[in-house]
């Protein structure tokens, strides 16, 4: 019975503010002339419909609805290694693995100073990183909290987490940069994700805006 299930506890604080995603993808395409933008993950066109872009320059790739190309992110990248983009937003599959796939992919085809963002990196419950959604709350990240960690650890980047809106990455690569890969992680609850979280570098939405102007 809903009205007596146990309240859940989180974890970790988020930042309420007058900011979403929607407002940092457009700040980094500003950085750009005539960019190519690149969003994974577009069900109800809620972002995808924010971007400034013209449509040549605007890929939407989702499988079920929403965007302008309907199929898997693995079958794009495929199809479409020729094209290069500015600013991809990861924001598919909630699971780890197909996650990292559209990490790592993505970086192969970012063009030169182009930002990668990522999306529901912080969970504030258990519940929120399940493999799959739970009918005790409203709100699901997934495990997609790995990838954030395997980008911490990674060689030559600079990445960090806007602690607002589940948690926003952001991406900037550097010459010579090492994607790493931590399969240990594919098991790992909740309690690794609270462990790993004291070490991120997290930014908040104003100073967010400051960074991804100065990257």
């Amino acid at each position: 019975n809903k009205y007596f299930q146990i309240p859940i506890s989180n974890k970790i604080k988020l930042e309420e503010n007058f900011y979403s995603r929607h407002a940092f993808l457009n700040k980094a395409l500003c950085k750009f002339n005539n960019p190519n933008y690149l969003e994974i993950g577009v069900a109800d066109n809620s972002v995808f419909n924010s971007i400034p872009c013209k449509m040549i320059n605007k890929f939407g790739v989702d499988p079920d609805r929403g965007g302008n190309f309907r199929m898997t992110s693995d079958v794009f990248f495929n199809k479409h290694s020729d094209i290069r983009f500015d600013v991809i937003f990861i924001d598919g599959s909630h699971q780890y693995l197909q996650c990292q796939k559209d990490c790592i992919n993505s970086i192969k085809s970012l063009n030169k100073d182009g930002l990668v963002f990522l999306h529901d990196l912080l969970p504030k419950n258990h519940l929120e990183q399940l493999s799959s959604p739970s009918k005790k709350t409203n709100q699901w990240t997934g495990d997609v909290w790995k990838v954030a960690v395997e980008l911490f650890n990674s060689k030559k980047c600079s990445f960090k987490i806007i602690n607002i809106d589940h948690g926003i990455g952001v991406l900037k690569i550097e010459e010579g940069f090492e994607y790493k890969k931590m399969p240990e992680l594919e098991n790992s609850g909740y309690e690794k994700f609270l462990e790993s979280y004291k070490f991120f570098s997290l930014i908040n939405a104003e100073d967010a805006l400051d960074y991804i102007e100065a990257i």
